[in-house]
């Protein structure tokens, strides 16, 4: 294992550098602000003060001195729902009591700005007559830019303005948004992208949709995920990235059963364990080999063809007249011979005598599953202490925590899950702990 040394780079003000959705764009988060998203909803608010109990509204739900709420969406031609026009003050702050325009953000984009405040209707008519009518602040940015679009609302809290420097804050943290060069399309058009490339150089072949997210080679169905999240770092490089992968399936189809089903002896060195996520082993995996690991993780196991992988089916065991736990010492011993001939280049991060935290130079298929194997374990530990947490969020890439650097562990908690829901062949979220014991899931204490 080489090893190279440098020092984690962190900004001054400790902010955050934010992507939304499909990398169309990004933005700073200031230091002392939270970030929680949904699927199509981001929402910025101040980090609760903890010495404080938390407050609520008079109809019991929490309270927060504003929040800043983003929405992007990919704008179709015929949905109404997507077209700028839909936004604007009175659909989104019903019970407009003042409203004007007001600058719009300078970031090289097409905008609108508004500003004003907003009753909230009272929740039956009767109460109207035993209240006082509960008023709040609010601006509104909404931001075009070619198929995209971003609306950005304001809020304060019931009965409160909002203050020139939450104004101040939010405005300087929106005109932090810098878009990609080049968009990604959302999924439907990037299938729809995908099935017209297959058209185009398998021209003979019947091709089609099939399920939520793939499509269908003759009798072969495709699942698109990993192929978008690829994608979705390089959205200019769509033919790169989805092309070998329909070329093999194409040329799998032509292979015949001395190909599908080879005898044992002739794979028996190509047969190597690989990580795979229980929540994404769908119906089209269950008919394959795999055994229960830690932390949602199974071990598949794959017959490496060089350029891809395809993995063993159950049928392959009765043909090979094997057990899975003799499958599973071949593919271990394989591993073994593979770790030995490839080194593990590794960068080794923090000061001499006291290493913080270890990752791979280069991504590589093989290398979260080298987790798998004593070796490793045993030199991670003999870099970074007895016991040392470890994250997995994708196939090819993991990270090493000390835990003598326990502040670290949340730091990588939220990275692991940015890759997670970013990265190709996605793995787990959650941390691993490695430790004399073996590998276990990681509870924090």
């Amino acid at each position: 294992m080489s090893q190279n040394s440098e020092e984690a780079a962190e900004s001054d003000d400790g902010g955050m550098m934010f992507r939304g959705p499909a990398n169309w764009f990004t933005l700073r988060i200031p230091a002392g602000l939270r970030l929680k998203q949904t699927e199509a909803f981001i929402e910025i608010a101040p980090q609760p003060d903890r010495s404080e109990p938390e407050s609520s509204d008079s109809d019991g739900i929490s309270a927060v001195p504003w929040s800043l709420t983003l929405y992007a969406a990919w704008v179709e031609e015929g949905e109404p729902e997507t077209d700028a026009s839909s936004f604007s003050p009175t659909t989104l702050f019903p019970g407009v009591a003042r409203c004007r325009k007001s600058a719009s953000l300078d970031i090289g984009t097409t905008g609108r700005a508004w500003e004003g405040m907003s009753v909230k209707p009272a929740p039956s008519w009767w109460r109207r007559w035993f209240r006082r009518r509960q008023t709040y602040e609010w601006r509104l940015w909404v931001v075009e830019q070619h198929q995209i679009i971003v609306v950005a609302s304001l809020q304060s809290s019931l009965g409160k303005p909002l203050d020139p420097e939450t104004v101040r804050t939010c405005t300087e943290l929106l005109s932090s948004i810098s878009f990609a060069e080049e968009l990604a399309r959302p999924p439907e058009l990037f299938r729809r992208e995908v099935m017209a490339l297959a058209r185009q150089y398998f021209p003979l072949l019947d091709i089609g949709p099939a399920g939520t997210f793939g499509i269908r080679i003759n009798d072969s169905e495709i699942h698109l995920t990993n192929f978008y999240r690829s994608y979705l770092q390089a959205p200019d490089q769509l033919k790169q990235i989805v092309l070998p992968g329909l070329t093999t399936v194409v040329r799998l189809q032509e292979w015949g059963p001395d190909q599908l089903m080879p005898p044992l002896d002739t794979v028996a060195e190509r047969i190597m364990p690989m990580l795979y996520p229980d929540a994404a082993a769908d119906s089209s995996l269950q008919d394959f080999v795999r055994v229960p690991w830690v932390a949602g993780l199974s071990i598949m196991f794959v017959l490496d063809e060089d350029d891809t992988y395809r993995f063993v089916h159950k049928a392959l065991l009765q043909t090979w007249q094997t057990t899975r736990e003799e499958l599973q010492r071949l593919a271990m011993e394989n591993l073994d011979r593979y770790a030995r001939d490839n080194p593990l280049e590794v960068t080794l991060i923090g000061e001499d005598g006291d290493p913080r935290m270890l990752v791979p130079l280069k991504p590589n298929a093989y290398n979260s599953v080298r987790l798998l194997g004593d070796h490793l374990n045993f030199r991670l530990r003999q870099m970074l202490g007895a016991e040392l947490v470890v994250g997995v969020p994708n196939r090819d890439f993991f990270v090493a925590v000390s835990l003598n650097h326990p502040h670290l562990i949340g730091q990588i908690q939220q990275q692991v899950v940015q890759d997670f829901q970013s990265m190709h062949h996605p793995l787990t979220s959650r941390l691993l702990v490695i430790s004399a014991d073996g590998v276990s899931e990681y509870c924090e204490q």
